[in-house]
Protein backbone atom coordinates (compact mmCIF):
# COMPACT_ATOMS: atom_id res chain seq x y z
CA UNK A 1 0.00 0.00 0.00
CA UNK A 2 1.34 3.46 -0.91
CA UNK A 3 2.62 5.61 2.03
CA UNK A 4 0.25 8.97 2.72
CA UNK A 5 2.15 11.82 3.56
CA UNK A 6 0.90 13.59 6.36
CA UNK A 7 0.01 17.55 4.88
CA UNK A 8 -0.33 20.80 6.44
CA UNK A 9 -2.28 23.89 6.15
CA UNK A 10 -0.89 27.32 7.76
CA UNK A 11 -2.71 26.17 10.84
CA UNK A 12 -0.91 23.41 11.33
CA UNK A 13 2.08 25.10 10.25
CA UNK A 14 1.32 28.45 12.80
CA UNK A 15 0.94 25.52 15.77
CA UNK A 16 4.44 23.95 14.79
CA UNK A 17 5.60 27.19 15.20
CA UNK A 18 3.93 28.68 18.50
CA UNK A 19 5.50 24.99 19.89
CA UNK A 20 9.16 26.13 18.85
CA UNK A 21 8.53 29.56 20.59
CA UNK A 22 7.08 28.48 23.78
CA UNK A 23 9.74 25.74 23.82
CA UNK A 24 12.57 28.27 22.85
CA UNK A 25 11.94 29.90 26.36
CA UNK A 26 11.49 27.15 28.01
CA UNK A 27 14.95 26.04 27.74
CA UNK A 28 16.32 29.61 27.35
CA UNK A 29 14.34 32.44 28.33
CA UNK A 30 14.67 35.50 29.01
CA UNK A 31 14.62 36.29 25.36
CA UNK A 32 14.04 39.18 23.30
CA UNK A 33 12.06 39.13 20.12
CA UNK A 34 15.19 39.28 18.03
CA UNK A 35 16.64 36.51 20.10
CA UNK A 36 14.18 34.32 19.77
CA UNK A 37 14.21 35.03 15.73
CA UNK A 38 17.86 34.36 15.79
CA UNK A 39 17.78 31.26 17.58
CA UNK A 40 14.48 29.34 15.86
CA UNK A 41 15.49 30.53 12.04
CA UNK A 42 12.14 32.38 11.99
CA UNK A 43 11.88 35.97 10.47
CA UNK A 44 11.30 38.90 13.08
CA UNK A 45 8.19 39.55 11.90
CA UNK A 46 6.27 35.92 11.96
CA UNK A 47 8.27 36.04 15.35
CA UNK A 48 6.52 39.03 16.29
CA UNK A 49 3.39 37.69 15.12
CA UNK A 50 3.49 34.47 16.82
CA UNK A 51 4.90 36.12 20.75
CA UNK A 52 1.82 38.60 20.19
CA UNK A 53 -0.93 35.60 20.17
CA UNK A 54 1.06 33.72 22.75
CA UNK A 55 0.47 37.37 25.15
CA UNK A 56 -3.30 36.90 24.49
CA UNK A 57 -3.49 33.52 25.06
CA UNK A 58 -1.21 34.24 28.25
CA UNK A 59 1.44 31.47 27.72
CA UNK A 60 4.10 34.44 27.52
CA UNK A 61 4.79 37.64 29.02
CA UNK A 62 6.99 40.55 28.42
CA UNK A 63 8.80 41.02 31.80
CA UNK A 64 11.01 44.79 30.98
CA UNK A 65 13.98 45.44 29.10
CA UNK A 66 17.07 44.09 28.84
CA UNK A 67 20.47 43.97 26.68
CA UNK A 68 20.03 41.26 23.85
CA UNK A 69 23.54 41.40 22.40
CA UNK A 70 23.99 44.88 21.56
CA UNK A 71 22.35 48.06 20.74
CA UNK A 72 19.16 49.35 22.24
CA UNK A 73 17.43 47.73 24.77
CA UNK A 74 14.89 44.60 24.01
CA UNK A 75 11.58 43.93 25.25
CA UNK A 76 12.40 40.71 27.39
CA UNK A 77 10.03 37.30 26.82
CA UNK A 78 9.46 34.40 29.39
CA UNK A 79 6.36 32.20 29.83
CA UNK A 80 4.37 33.29 32.32
CA UNK A 81 4.14 31.75 35.43
CA UNK A 82 0.30 32.69 36.21
CA UNK A 83 -0.83 31.64 32.64
CA UNK A 84 -2.06 28.51 34.57
CA UNK A 85 -1.53 25.72 37.08
CA UNK A 86 -0.70 21.95 36.81
CA UNK A 87 -1.37 19.11 39.01
CA UNK A 88 1.42 16.33 39.57
CA UNK A 89 0.58 13.02 41.00
CA UNK A 90 2.65 9.75 41.53
CA UNK A 91 1.12 6.72 43.20
CA UNK A 92 4.09 4.77 44.86
CA UNK A 93 3.59 1.54 46.59
CA UNK A 94 3.64 2.31 49.93
CA UNK A 95 2.82 6.48 49.41
CA UNK A 96 0.91 9.14 47.53
CA UNK A 97 2.75 12.30 46.73
CA UNK A 98 1.00 15.19 45.30
CA UNK A 99 2.67 18.58 44.13
CA UNK A 100 0.82 21.51 42.90
CA UNK A 101 2.89 24.19 40.37
CA UNK A 102 2.35 27.16 38.28
CA UNK A 103 3.24 26.67 34.47
CA UNK A 104 6.95 27.31 35.24
CA UNK A 105 6.88 24.11 37.25
CA UNK A 106 7.72 26.78 40.34
CA UNK A 107 6.54 23.76 43.07
CA UNK A 108 3.44 25.64 44.91
CA UNK A 109 2.24 23.08 47.38
CA UNK A 110 3.39 19.61 47.89
CA UNK A 111 1.62 16.90 50.03
CA UNK A 112 2.67 13.11 51.17
CA UNK A 113 0.36 10.64 52.72
CA UNK A 114 1.52 6.81 53.46
CA UNK A 115 -0.46 4.07 52.00
CA UNK A 116 -1.20 0.06 52.96
CA UNK A 117 0.02 -1.60 48.83
CA UNK A 118 -2.87 -4.08 50.31
CA UNK A 119 -5.79 -1.91 49.55
CA UNK A 120 -8.13 -2.24 46.79
CA UNK A 121 -6.79 -0.06 43.58
CA UNK A 122 -10.18 1.62 44.01
CA UNK A 123 -9.70 2.73 47.51
CA UNK A 124 -5.77 3.95 46.78
CA UNK A 125 -7.08 5.67 43.48
CA UNK A 126 -9.98 7.49 45.79
CA UNK A 127 -7.19 8.34 48.29
CA UNK A 128 -5.67 9.89 45.40
CA UNK A 129 -8.05 12.01 44.11
CA UNK A 130 -8.93 13.22 46.93
CA UNK A 131 -5.30 14.64 47.67
CA UNK A 132 -6.18 16.12 44.06
CA UNK A 133 -9.14 17.95 45.29
CA UNK A 134 -7.14 19.37 48.55
CA UNK A 135 -4.43 20.36 45.79
CA UNK A 136 -7.21 22.63 43.71
CA UNK A 137 -8.49 23.75 47.42
CA UNK A 138 -5.25 25.23 48.11
CA UNK A 139 -4.35 27.15 44.84
CA UNK A 140 -8.35 28.61 44.91
CA UNK A 141 -7.95 29.69 48.71
CA UNK A 142 -4.43 30.47 49.13
CA UNK A 143 -2.73 31.03 45.63
CA UNK A 144 -5.60 32.41 43.45
CA UNK A 145 -8.83 33.53 45.14
CA UNK A 146 -9.98 35.38 42.05
CA UNK A 147 -9.92 32.60 40.45
CA UNK A 148 -8.12 34.01 37.00
CA UNK A 149 -5.96 30.98 36.51
CA UNK A 150 -7.07 27.82 35.31
CA UNK A 151 -6.28 24.29 36.24
CA UNK A 152 -4.41 23.05 32.64
CA UNK A 153 -3.82 19.62 33.51
CA UNK A 154 -3.56 16.30 35.62
CA UNK A 155 -0.30 14.43 35.30
CA UNK A 156 -0.27 10.96 37.20
CA UNK A 157 2.82 8.79 37.45
CA UNK A 158 2.31 4.83 38.52
CA UNK A 159 4.73 1.86 38.38
CA UNK A 160 3.33 -0.66 35.74
CA UNK A 161 2.86 -1.58 32.22
CA UNK A 162 0.55 1.39 31.43
CA UNK A 163 -1.48 2.12 28.28
CA UNK A 164 -1.13 5.87 27.64
CA UNK A 165 -3.85 6.12 25.58
CA UNK A 166 -6.23 4.78 27.73
CA UNK A 167 -4.62 5.35 30.85
CA UNK A 168 -5.59 2.00 32.05
CA UNK A 169 -2.99 0.05 34.40
CA UNK A 170 -2.64 -3.63 32.01
CA UNK A 171 -0.53 -4.63 35.43
CA UNK A 172 1.64 -3.00 38.26
CA UNK A 173 3.58 -6.40 39.81
CA UNK A 174 4.63 -3.88 42.75
CA UNK A 175 1.26 -2.87 43.80
CA UNK A 176 -0.29 -6.05 42.86
CA UNK A 177 -3.10 -4.44 39.84
CA UNK A 178 -4.13 -5.61 37.05
CA UNK A 179 -6.42 -3.64 34.58
CA UNK A 180 -6.89 -0.66 37.12
CA UNK A 181 -8.61 2.01 34.53
CA UNK A 182 -7.00 5.26 36.77
CA UNK A 183 -7.44 7.70 34.18
CA UNK A 184 -11.07 7.02 33.74
CA UNK A 185 -11.08 7.26 37.52
CA UNK A 186 -9.64 10.78 37.33
CA UNK A 187 -11.76 11.91 34.31
CA UNK A 188 -14.81 11.28 35.94
CA UNK A 189 -13.97 13.34 38.60
CA UNK A 190 -12.05 16.47 36.96
CA UNK A 191 -12.97 17.88 33.62
CA UNK A 192 -9.23 18.65 32.78
CA UNK A 193 -6.84 16.78 30.74
CA UNK A 194 -5.30 13.52 32.53
CA UNK A 195 -1.82 11.84 31.79
CA UNK A 196 -1.51 8.26 32.75
CA UNK A 197 2.22 7.37 32.61
CA UNK A 198 4.98 4.72 33.98
CA UNK A 199 6.40 6.23 36.66
CA UNK A 200 9.92 6.05 35.40
CA UNK A 201 8.79 7.37 31.92
CA UNK A 202 7.37 10.39 33.77
CA UNK A 203 10.37 10.72 35.53
CA UNK A 204 12.55 10.79 32.49
CA UNK A 205 10.51 14.08 30.96
CA UNK A 206 10.96 15.86 34.36
CA UNK A 207 14.74 15.48 34.06
CA UNK A 208 14.54 16.40 30.59
CA UNK A 209 12.06 19.22 30.93
CA UNK A 210 13.54 20.62 34.16
CA UNK A 211 16.44 18.29 35.62
CA UNK A 212 19.61 16.67 34.93
CA UNK A 213 19.15 15.54 31.05
CA UNK A 214 18.31 19.23 30.19
CA UNK A 215 18.98 19.81 26.32
CA UNK A 216 20.26 16.05 26.04
CA UNK A 217 18.30 14.26 23.57
CA UNK A 218 19.46 10.59 24.08
CA UNK A 219 19.59 9.40 27.38
CA UNK A 220 18.02 7.12 30.13
CA UNK A 221 16.86 7.42 33.36
CA UNK A 222 16.78 4.48 35.99
CA UNK A 223 14.34 4.62 39.01
CA UNK A 224 15.89 2.14 41.39
CA UNK A 225 13.57 1.62 45.10
CA UNK A 226 10.73 -0.55 45.56
CA UNK A 227 11.37 -2.27 41.79
CA UNK A 228 13.78 -0.87 39.14
CA UNK A 229 12.32 1.62 35.95
CA UNK A 230 13.36 2.65 33.28
CA UNK A 231 12.71 5.83 30.61
CA UNK A 232 14.33 5.71 27.15
CA UNK A 233 14.63 9.47 25.67
CA UNK A 234 16.15 9.46 21.83
CA UNK A 235 16.03 11.93 19.75
CA UNK A 236 14.18 13.90 22.63
CA UNK A 237 11.29 11.85 22.35
CA UNK A 238 10.13 9.28 25.07
CA UNK A 239 10.75 5.86 23.16
CA UNK A 240 7.72 4.12 23.95
CA UNK A 241 8.26 0.54 21.42
CA UNK A 242 5.12 -0.80 19.25
CA UNK A 243 3.21 -1.71 21.98
CA UNK A 244 3.88 1.25 24.09
CA UNK A 245 5.78 -0.83 27.33
CA UNK A 246 9.50 -0.02 26.36
CA UNK A 247 11.46 0.76 29.58
CA UNK A 248 10.74 -2.27 31.79
CA UNK A 249 14.16 -2.71 32.10
CA UNK A 250 14.21 -4.07 35.06
CA UNK A 251 13.04 -7.42 33.99
CA UNK A 252 16.29 -7.61 32.24
CA UNK A 253 17.46 -11.40 32.83
CA UNK A 254 20.73 -11.46 34.37
CA UNK A 255 20.71 -14.27 36.31
CA UNK A 256 18.31 -17.13 34.42
CA UNK A 257 18.12 -18.81 38.13
CA UNK A 258 18.00 -15.98 40.20
CA UNK A 259 15.73 -15.07 42.76
CA UNK A 260 12.00 -14.49 42.08
CA UNK A 261 10.92 -11.44 40.88
CA UNK A 262 7.00 -10.49 41.37
CA UNK A 263 6.47 -10.37 38.24
CA UNK A 264 6.86 -13.77 37.84
CA UNK A 265 10.40 -14.58 36.36
CA UNK A 266 13.56 -15.06 38.26
CA UNK A 267 16.66 -13.28 38.05
CA UNK A 268 15.46 -9.87 36.72
CA UNK A 269 17.68 -7.13 36.81
CA UNK A 270 14.71 -5.78 39.58
CA UNK A 271 16.05 -8.07 42.05
CA UNK A 272 19.49 -8.04 42.44
CA UNK A 273 19.48 -3.70 42.30
CA UNK A 274 16.13 -2.79 44.38
CA UNK A 275 16.16 -1.20 47.83
CA UNK A 276 15.00 -5.26 48.50
CA UNK A 277 18.00 -6.22 47.24
CA UNK A 278 20.63 -3.97 49.18
CA UNK A 279 18.12 -4.69 52.57
CA UNK A 280 18.54 -8.44 51.70
CA UNK A 281 22.26 -8.62 51.23
CA UNK A 282 22.54 -6.12 54.86
CA UNK A 283 20.26 -8.81 56.55
CA UNK A 284 22.37 -11.88 55.48
CA UNK A 285 25.33 -10.23 56.24
CA UNK A 286 24.29 -9.91 59.58
CA UNK A 287 22.01 -13.02 59.91
CA UNK A 288 25.43 -14.97 59.11
CA UNK A 289 27.31 -13.48 62.04
CA UNK A 290 29.49 -10.46 60.45
CA UNK A 291 29.09 -7.33 62.55
CA UNK A 292 27.42 -3.96 61.46
CA UNK A 293 26.51 -0.54 62.77
CA UNK A 294 22.66 -1.47 60.98
CA UNK A 295 22.09 -3.83 63.85
CA UNK A 296 22.98 -1.32 66.33
CA UNK A 297 20.68 1.17 64.15
CA UNK A 298 17.79 -1.05 64.70
CA UNK A 299 18.43 -2.19 67.72
CA UNK A 300 18.79 -5.52 66.65
CA UNK A 301 15.22 -5.33 64.74
CA UNK A 302 15.84 -6.62 61.29
CA UNK A 303 12.99 -5.57 59.65
CA UNK A 304 13.46 -2.03 60.22
CA UNK A 305 16.55 -1.82 58.02
CA UNK A 306 16.20 0.90 55.41
CA UNK A 307 18.12 2.56 52.53
CA UNK A 308 18.67 5.73 54.72
CA UNK A 309 20.61 3.70 57.84
CA UNK A 310 22.33 1.97 55.28
CA UNK A 311 23.62 4.79 53.59
CA UNK A 312 24.29 6.49 57.51
CA UNK A 313 26.72 3.13 58.20
CA UNK A 314 28.39 2.94 55.35
CA UNK A 315 29.37 7.00 55.64
CA UNK A 316 30.22 5.51 59.09
CA UNK A 317 33.03 3.23 57.32
CA UNK A 318 30.57 0.04 58.08
CA UNK A 319 32.08 -3.09 56.31
CA UNK A 320 28.74 -4.74 55.67
CA UNK A 321 26.72 -1.69 54.07
CA UNK A 322 29.76 -0.63 52.55
CA UNK A 323 30.19 -4.00 50.77
CA UNK A 324 26.34 -4.77 49.95
CA UNK A 325 26.15 -1.68 48.57
CA UNK A 326 29.45 -2.10 46.28
CA UNK A 327 27.94 -5.16 45.12
CA UNK A 328 24.75 -3.53 44.06
CA UNK A 329 26.46 -0.88 42.35
CA UNK A 330 28.22 -3.38 40.66
CA UNK A 331 25.10 -5.33 39.17
CA UNK A 332 23.91 -1.72 38.43
CA UNK A 333 26.94 -1.45 36.32
CA UNK A 334 26.09 -4.50 34.37
CA UNK A 335 22.75 -3.48 33.39
CA UNK A 336 23.81 0.17 32.76
CA UNK A 337 26.43 -1.32 30.43
CA UNK A 338 23.88 -3.33 28.33
CA UNK A 339 22.21 0.26 28.31
CA UNK A 340 25.02 1.51 26.56
CA UNK A 341 25.58 -1.14 24.43
CA UNK A 342 22.06 -0.87 23.39
CA UNK A 343 21.15 2.91 22.86
CA UNK A 344 24.83 4.43 23.21
CA UNK A 345 23.01 7.40 25.19
CA UNK A 346 24.58 10.89 25.75
CA UNK A 347 24.02 10.53 29.89
CA UNK A 348 22.56 8.01 32.35
CA UNK A 349 20.06 9.29 34.70
CA UNK A 350 20.02 7.57 38.11
CA UNK A 351 17.00 8.55 40.59
CA UNK A 352 14.89 6.74 42.83
CA UNK A 353 15.40 6.01 46.34
CA UNK A 354 19.23 3.96 46.17
CA UNK A 355 20.12 7.44 44.69
CA UNK A 356 20.32 8.75 48.36
CA UNK A 357 23.48 6.34 48.56
CA UNK A 358 24.98 7.66 45.03
CA UNK A 359 28.45 8.42 47.01
CA UNK A 360 28.92 4.49 47.52
CA UNK A 361 27.00 3.09 44.49
CA UNK A 362 28.44 5.29 41.58
CA UNK A 363 32.48 4.62 42.19
CA UNK A 364 31.15 0.42 41.41
CA UNK A 365 28.48 1.38 38.74
CA UNK A 366 31.28 3.90 36.47
CA UNK A 367 34.34 0.40 36.99
CA UNK A 368 31.99 -1.90 35.98
CA UNK A 369 31.18 0.11 32.85
CA UNK A 370 34.21 0.64 31.77
CA UNK A 371 34.57 -2.41 31.94
CA UNK A 372 31.93 -3.76 29.97
CA UNK A 373 30.36 -1.09 27.99
CA UNK A 374 31.82 -1.46 24.29
CA UNK A 375 32.65 1.77 23.56
CA UNK A 376 35.65 3.72 23.65
CA UNK A 377 36.40 5.23 26.90
CA UNK A 378 36.45 8.85 26.08
CA UNK A 379 32.46 7.90 24.48
CA UNK A 380 31.36 6.32 27.46
CA UNK A 381 28.55 8.52 28.82
CA UNK A 382 28.59 10.39 32.28
CA UNK A 383 26.41 8.56 34.54
CA UNK A 384 24.50 11.43 36.46
CA UNK A 385 22.44 11.22 39.75
CA UNK A 386 18.61 13.06 39.29
CA UNK A 387 18.01 16.41 40.11
CA UNK A 388 15.00 16.59 41.57
CA UNK A 389 15.72 13.20 43.73
CA UNK A 390 12.28 11.66 45.43
CA UNK A 391 10.56 14.24 43.33
CA UNK A 392 11.42 13.12 39.75
CA UNK A 393 8.28 11.34 39.60
CA UNK A 394 5.93 14.31 40.16
CA UNK A 395 7.96 16.61 38.11
CA UNK A 396 7.50 14.40 35.28
CA UNK A 397 3.88 14.09 36.15
CA UNK A 398 3.74 17.85 35.31
CA UNK A 399 6.32 17.97 32.63
CA UNK A 400 3.84 15.31 30.45
CA UNK A 401 0.88 18.38 30.89
CA UNK A 402 3.45 20.94 30.07
CA UNK A 403 4.71 19.05 27.30
CA UNK A 404 0.96 18.63 25.30
CA UNK A 405 0.37 22.28 26.05
CA UNK A 406 4.03 23.50 24.20
CA UNK A 407 2.99 20.51 21.64
CA UNK A 408 -0.14 22.37 21.11
CA UNK A 409 -0.52 25.31 22.63
CA UNK A 410 -4.06 26.35 20.74
CA UNK A 411 -5.84 23.01 21.71
CA UNK A 412 -4.38 23.47 25.23
CA UNK A 413 -6.28 27.43 25.57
Amino acid sequence: MAYRFRTGDQALVREINLSIILNTLREAAPLSRAQLAARTGLNKTTVSSLVRELIDRQFVREIGYGRSGGGRPAMMLELNPQAGYIIGVEIGVDFILVILTDFTAHVLWRWQEEINPDQPPETILDRAINATHTAIDHYETHVSPDGDSPLLGIGVGIPGLIDTDSGMVIFAPNLGWRDVPAREKFTATFDVPIFVDNDANASAMGEHYFGAARQVNDFVYLAAGVGLGGGIVLNGQLYRGISGYAGEIGHMTIIPDGELCKCGNRGCWETLVSQTAVIRRVRRAIESGKHSLVSQLVNDDLRRISISLIAQAAKASDEVARQALEETGEYLGIGIANLINSFDPELVVFGGVLSFASEFLLPAIEATIKQRARVRPQDLPQVKVSAHGFDACVMGCVALVLYDILREPRQAS
